[in-house]
């Protein structure tokens, strides 16, 4: 039998192709390489086998079949950064006709590096792994270069804000927790600023149809991860480790069953809903749940146009609020008309950039087209004052007690179902913007604007629907510096001040007289003209105040 005789080169370029053909068949889809080779590089393979790692894996091969980026929002501790990040990395080499590079973005290079550094240990944990990939630099624990099929692989690592622009990859981007996590959260200044570089940066290292991975822990409603997943450019899956589909009560039971995802809800409710359950993190802080606002929404409200003069409803009230903004921040008008009990909005305006003048010009634009009843303008820095507003504006000091004051009767309206406001998303974003202490974070979009704007002008509306005021002249003459003759007779107040008043809209001063005021009194005076110039009732205003006998008709204070 004759011995078939090749050389040496022939025989490494057939082993070469074998191991190539071997190679590239046992990869298989992103599924099948989960579980069977990546698998490998843990203790318990068996974890690769749960209902969600099937589910991502299939989204992920679903998506760049039909070239769509994959934006993924999981739990903390079900093996989001393994899956996503680092597997998917390490596939797209193993899986590339050619040399590859994939960059792994995180908020920080330094957090993108220990990344880096769970792939390669993942990687040399790995006896199948080993065999295909050749590690280039085996001392450097934060590079990850790689031969595979004589073909050079790399992984690069870089913060969101220092990665050099102008460079791309051909193999995938992967944006991991680029919002940071919930034990060192971001304010939401600084959420802004990088769902705007993420969208007009970072997007575009990838080259063209070169697949882009979101994966994190969403911080505040609207934020990047929320706004993805309305991306028609993502497929997105969201999965809570409670209730993640219909059917399913427990995301991964084999390795956090109900009982321990209770016990650990119970101890910490807040950080279970930010890091399990996947609330925003800003939402279990803020004073309002997006549920509740969008729960206020009405999608057949039309906003009125500032310029126009508006027709009330018969027997309707209109109120507004004005928050006034800084230099770093908008103004925020809105307007409200009260029908019965509910108070639907008309209009708002985001007055960014607008001087104080101008301000007030249209504020007093405002008051007319729409005859408001009574508006509030917030008058904590005194920008607006002595500058000509009108007389129906009135100035509101915030306060501890009147932002309280006004959160409450927001939160009233809110739940009691009697407040419809415009859908509009910046006013929405910046009404949950505001925490439960009532502070809110600066930002170029605002700083919980709309939250205090509206809260004065229900404020307006609560005041007015409280006390039934109804214009029955100026008091001043009933409470003349001289007592009147009548009052010293029979201690009674004079017998014009004594109509048939409707009980219910009757106000109570000292003394037990039933008596109303003119909201357009003492339009000339401030808080300094008051008799007790330290009040903080929020609703002690010029108009219930009797100069002359240092008298204040709503609390009874005489300086």
């Amino acid at each position: 039998m004759k011995e078939e005789i090749t050389t040496f080169n022939d025989a490494f370029d057939r082993l070469a192709t074998g191991l190539l053909t071997s190679g590239k068949a046992k990869v298989g889809s992103f599924h099948e390489f989960l579980v069977n080779i990546w698998a490998q590089s843990f203790d318990n393979p068996e974890y690769f086998q749960a209902w969600h790692v099937g589910v991502v894996a299939d989204d992920i091969e679903k998506a760049m079949q039909a070239g769509l980026n994959y934006c993924a929002v999981l739990p903390r501790f079900h093996f989001k950064s393994t899956l996503l990040g680092h597997a998917f990395s390490v596939w797209r080499l193993l899986t590339a006709p050619r040399d590859c590079s994939v960059l792994y973005l995180s908020y920080s290079d330094g957090m993108a590096r220990y990344h880096i550094s769970e792939i390669n240990k993942a990687i040399s944990r790995n006896p199948q792994l080993v065999e295909w990939m050749d590690n280039r630099t085996p001392k450097a624990d934060f590079s990850a270069r790689y031969m595979i099929n004589n073909k050079p692989m790399t992984i690069m690592h870089g913060g969101l804000f220092s990665f050099k622009r102008g460079m791309h990859v051909n193999g995938a981007l992967i944006a991991d927790d680029i919002l940071r996590d919930p034990e060192n959260p971001l304010n939401i200044g600084q959420v802004t600023k990088v769902e705007d570089h993420f969208l007009t940066e970072s997007l575009f290292i990838p080259l063209k149809n070169v697949p882009v991975i979101v994966l994190g822990t969403p911080m505040m409603p609207g934020d990047l991860l929320a706004n993805l997943q309305k991306d028609e450019r993502f497929l997105s899956r969201v999965l809570p480790a409670l209730d993640p589909v219909p059917g399913r009560r427990v995301l991964m039971p084999e390795l956090y069953d109900e009982k321990w995802l209770l016990q650990q809800q119970k101890a910490r409710p807040k950080s279970f809903a930010s890091e399990f359950l996947l609330v925003p993190h800003f939402a279990t802080e803020a004073y309002f749940s997006e549920e509740d606002i969008v729960s206020c929404e009405d999608e057949t409200l039309r906003e009125l146009p500032s310029t126009r003069k508006y027709r009330k409803q018969e027997g309707s009230f209109v109120f507004a609020g004005f928050d006034v903004g800084k230099k770093r921040h908008p103004s925020h008008l809105v307007i409200f008309e009260r029908v019965g009990d509910t108070c639907r909005q008309l209009h708002q305006s985001w007055l960014d950039g607008w001087n104080y003048s101008d301000q007030i010009e249209y504020l007093n634009e405002v008051a007319e087209n729409f005859d408001i009843d009574k508006g509030y303008v917030d008058n904590t820095r005194g920008e607006l004052e002595d500058r000509g507003l009108d007389y129906r504006w009135h100035p509101l000091t915030f306060t501890v007690k009147s932002k309280n004051t006004m959160a409450q009767i927001f939160e009233e309206y809110v739940l009691s179902g009697k407040l419809k406001l415009l859908k509009d998303e910046r006013q929405k974003q910046q009404i949950l913007s505001v925490s439960n202490e009532l502070k809110a974070p600066e930002t170029p979009m605002g700083h919980g604007d709309a939250f205090f704007s509206i809260g004065m002008a229900l404020l307006a509306s609560w005041e007015t629907g409280q006390y039934g005021f109804t214009n029955l002249g100026n008091l001043q003459g009933f409470l003349d510096p001289e007592d009147p003759a009548e009052m010293k007779e029979t201690g009674k107040p004079p017998a014009f001040l004594e109509p048939e008043l409707d009980p219910v809209k009757e106000m109570a001063l000292p003394g037990g007289v039933k008596v109303d005021y003119n909201s357009a009194m003492n339009q000339d005076l401030t808080m300094a003209d008051c008799p007790n110039p330290t009040c903080e009732e929020i609703i002690c205003k010029p108009e219930f105040w009797v100069p002359e006998r240092k008298l204040c008709i709503f609390c009874g204070h005489r300086g």
